[in-house]
């Protein structure tokens, strides 16, 4: 490829890339706002269910998981 190309393909990466970061930035601009308004409003942001217990509440869970072995070195 020459050079030219190399250079157009770096330039369209840039502009996806600073589309991204307004994109993030916007987003996370109104989920500030939002947390703030809830917030502000009294509003709890996590209820927990009434018909669940508390996590500290649960049975242990009957199934136990396996631990990863380490790989075993070949030869």
């Amino acid at each position: 490829m020459t050079a030219e190309r190399w250079q157009r393909i770096l330039r369209v990466m840039d502009e996806a890339f600073a589309d991204y970061l307004t994109g993030m930035a916007s987003l996370r601009k109104r989920v500030v706002g939002d947390v703030k308004r809830k917030l502000s409003d009294g509003e709890v942001l996590d209820r927990p269910r009434r018909d669940q217990p508390l996590p500290r509440e649960r049975p242990a869970s009957a199934v136990r998981h396996r631990r990863a072995r380490g790989r075993r070195p070949r030869g």
